[in-house]
């Protein structure tokens, strides 16, 4: 009886020291505004992209650039030249200049903005999970709305490749630099 006394007294004890505390913030998992992803360029950005979804597979090159008028133009297109989409983005909108069918839901649309906002503005409510010198792990959103970004091959603090990943969605886009000519 004292045993089981002493042992109820003990798991009490260890509940109270552990649901009373308060909430601590681990080093390199901070909710913040961090810095945009990619920093768009007055010239052309050229990414190869690999878009996959379920079991369906696209790839192409990603083009960005940035406008005068700070607006941030998105070009999506097959090796051959179909055009997948054609967005532009600024602070607070988002336009669908043109889109293939298959991509014109409401809610892909509406996912795409978000992971285009995420990396080519600041990105809110972005947490930092694991970041080294040479790989950086960024979280957004929660269940259905999850978006883990992979970073990594960084050349002078940029990434060379991005891998964004819709895990509930079997959603992965992979976005890797293709180098500059110097002609």
């Amino acid at each position: 009886m004292k045993q089981s006394f002493l042992f109820a007294n003990l798991i009490f004890i260890l509940y109270l020291f552990t649901s009373c505390g308060s909430s601590k913030t681990i080093a390199g998992d901070a909710t913040s505004h961090v810095t945009p992803i990619i920093c768009a360029e007055e010239y052309s950005q050229k990414y190869n992209m690999q878009l996959d979804f379920m079991k369906h597979h696209f790839s192409g090159l990603l083009i960005v650039r940035k406008l005068p008028d700070n607006e941030i133009r998105i070009l999506a297109s097959t090796y051959f030249g179909l055009s997948l989409f054609d967005f532009s983005l600024r602070e607070n909108e988002f336009q669908v200049n043109s889109c293939i069918e298959p991509m014109k839901k409401k809610k892909m649309l509406l996912l795409l903005e978000t992971d285009f906002k995420n990396l080519f503005l600041s990105g809110k409510n972005i947490r930092i999970k694991k970041k080294s010198g040479t790989f950086e792990k960024r979280v957004t959103g929660r269940g259905f709305g999850r978006t883990v970004f992979y970073l990594s091959e960084f050349n002078s603090g940029h990434p060379e490749q991005i891998k964004i990943k819709h895990p509930w969605l079997r959603l992965s886009i992979q976005l890797d630099k293709l180098k500059e000519n110097p002609n």
